[in-house]
């Protein structure tokens, strides 16, 4: 089975569709294009086999996209790794335990820099009041 040429014009249309609603959460459409054909690839690897695969796959993205997209998710088997299509301003406070984000960020600088912009919030609040 040719899983490109099979699903080609699918991936477009997801990608399309969801790049058109998600574009200022997005760092751009050729990662969203990748994000899709990854979840596309481990749908067929979690397919078993019941039922019509290509409407398990549409689904499957479907759900997927909406989990990445709207509630800040990382892609399926991805959880201890960087891979995300999201601006980073959208990763999920839950990235900051991995080793990843200690390499790059520093153990705790994510917690300073809360705690900073705490700070600003209290004293644009009292500066109004």
């Amino acid at each position: 089975m040719d899983v490109y040429n099979t699903y080609k014009e699918d991936v477009k249309n997801i990608t399309g569709r969801y790049f058109k609603k998600y574009r200022y959460k997005v760092i751009s459409y050729e990662d969203l294009e990748q994000t899709v054909w990854y979840i596309l690839l481990t749908g067929i690897e979690k397919f078993d086999g019941r039922g019509d695969l290509r409407k398990f796959l549409l689904s499957y993205i479907r759900h997927k996209m909406i989990s990445i997209l709207k509630y800040n998710r990382k892609p399926p088997y991805c959880q201890d790794s960087p891979f995300t299509p999201l601006i980073f301003d959208f990763v999920a406070v839950d990235d900051s335990s991995t080793k990843y984000f200690k390499e790059i960020h520093g153990e705790y600088e994510w917690k300073q820099a809360a705690y900073a912009a705490c700070f600003n919030i209290l004293i644009c609040w009292r500066n109004l009041l």
